[in-house]
């Protein structure tokens, strides 16, 4: 008798634990935690000072509001824990619907597996929601990149650019997150993805927030048909508006993705955030991460992060050279300058960062790079705002320098879009 209560009472508890993970698979599609009040977009276990063991979980995502929040932890053998959730992080610009904000629960057991975040005082199972919880590992020695989002009406040759670029120069590693995206730039993404070098995750659609317009005709839970239904000439007349950027909401959903890298690369050495038009270029090509250790940190050896100047290569201007790369195509820039500028950080000396800025932990100082070799190449249009309002009479200076990479650049580029079946 005793065993078959002792057999029931198992069972029930099973049927209480198991909807938790049953009824939410982590995958790539459709796996962010909504509430009403937060919508968490990724855990991800916290390394400790001396790299040796992960001692609490951050959550990634949107916040309405100031409310208390309590995190249930999942273990590997299906055992749950209450924790408080303090809230860690949480960006103040304009005023949003929707907060970037992150979320941190300290743990003391190391099979935690999956997290759930409730408000505080609702019973833990008032949320069949789960994450999966991921934990990096230390990467000494290694560089990566951030760039945020990829999204609308990227040219797929522009991308593979992009990437054949950094990877000459030596990056390891590369995330980016994904809003409905033209199928042939998806492609390639996928490309880069099997390849190992990129990790790749769907941001939720609708964003939280603001409703996003359903302007697309694909199936919003999966979001397969996004990427599968529609050309790059079948979207560049939907307007991508629609996707809040630039609006208060819109920095905070590029905040979130940006939150989200630098835990997804915290074990790096150094992490860039550039966008996929923002080539981090050294006069001599030398490799990013080489350059860093062997010449600027023993230079600057309490350095957080490094800004680098930008100069626009401004397409509107007209083609300046020849070719098929916009490395090649446009040669002429503006001086560089420190507007807008982008970071490479060291993720263990920071407390916060953002688009442009960041926060240095106690002890360590940002270095501004006003006459270093490195800087940002940016190809892009005119800016709308007012100071760009005289961009085409801005004067111009020939850079010609990216035409000694020129040759092993297009072989690379070619042999991405042969592989991919792209003109």
């Amino acid at each position: 008798m005793r065993n078959r209560i002792k057999t029931i009472t198992l069972t029930l508890a099973l049927l209480v634990t198991l909807p938790l993970f049953c009824n939410y698979s982590p995958i790539i599609f459709d796996y962010y935690i909504h509430t009403g009040r937060m919508y968490a977009y990724s855990a991800i276990g916290k390394l400790n000072g001396n790299w040796t063991k992960h001692d609490s979980i951050v959550i990634t995502g949107w916040c309405r509001g100031y409310d208390l929040f309590n995190c249930i932890l999942f273990t590997s053998d299906q055992q749950h824990a209450r924790v408080k959730a303090k809230r860690w992080r949480q960006y103040s610009n304009g005023w949003p619907k929707m907060y970037a904000c992150q979320f941190i629960c300290k743990i003391t057991k190391k099979n935690i597996t999956h997290i759930s975040i409730v408000k505080d005082g609702a019973p833990h199972n008032s949320t069949l929601q789960v994450l999966k919880v991921t934990y990096p590992t230390r990467q000494q020695d290694k560089l990566a990149v951030c760039s945020k989002m990829a999204y609308g009406t990227e040219k797929p040759i522009k991308l593979i650019e992009w990437f054949e670029y950094n990877l000459l120069m030596g990056v390891d590693k590369f995330i980016t997150l994904v809003q409905p995206l033209n199928r042939d730039a998806f492609k390639v993404l996928k490309y880069y993805q099997q390849k190992g070098v990129l990790e790749m995750g769907i941001f939720p659609a609708p964003l939280p927030g603001e409703a996003t317009a359903d302007n697309l005709d694909c199936k919003i839970k999966d979001r397969k048909e996004c990427f599968t239904n529609y050309s790059y000439d079948e979207m560049k007349d939907i307007p991508w508006t629609v996707f809040r950027r630039p609006s208060p909401q819109g920095f905070h959903d590029q905040q979130v993705a940006l939150y989200h890298c630098i835990e997804t690369l915290q074990g790096y050495d150094f992490v860039a955030n550039v966008d996929f038009d923002e080539f981090i270029v050294h006069s001599q090509f030398k490799q990013f991460k080489d350059y860093l250790k062997n010449n600027l940190m023993p230079r600057y050896p309490t350095a957080a992060g490094f800004t680098l100047n930008h100069s626009y290569f401004i397409t509107d201007w007209g083609v300046s050279g020849d070719g098929f790369l916009q490395m090649s195509r446009f040669v002429k820039r503006l001086d560089p300058r420190l507007l807008n500028y982008k970071n490479i950080v060291i993720p263990s000396r920071i407390d916060d960062i953002t688009t442009h800025n960041l926060e240095e932990k106690l002890g360590y100082r940002r270095v501004y790079l006003k006459s270093h070799d490195m800087v940002v190449h940016h190809y892009r249009t005119c800016p709308t705002v007012g100071y760009w309002k005289d961009c085409l009479n801005f004067p111009k200076y020939k850079d010609s320098k990216m035409n000694s990479i020129r040759p092993e650049m297009e072989a690379r580029v070619l042999r991405v879009l042969k592989k991919l079946g792209l003109k």
